[in-house]
């Protein structure tokens, strides 16, 4: 599963083992308690067993995590 984290201090893509929206989103909201969106992603993998990948906007992903509105989005294409 892949997810990229929009992020105003940079994009990120990372992939691990697949969560269905719901978990993703209770993941988010959990983490977001504890962390700013700075250290998200490194929270994030070391929470649930990501990792992260070189970034590419060409890639498509199952989900968006947008940290600036705090919102999950399914991406459509």
């Amino acid at each position: 599963m892949l997810i990229e984290i929009e992020c105003v201090h940079g994009d990120k893509l990372i992939h691990g083992r697949h969560l269905d929206k719901n978990d993703i989103k209770k993941a988010m909201d959990e983490l977001l308690k504890t962390v700013d969106e700075r250290n998200f992603t490194s929270a994030f993998c070391s929470c649930y067993g990501y990792e992260e990948i070189p970034y590419s906007d060409t890639v498509r992903v199952d989900y968006t995590i947008d940290l600036d509105t705090h919102l999950l989005i399914m991406p459509k294409y």
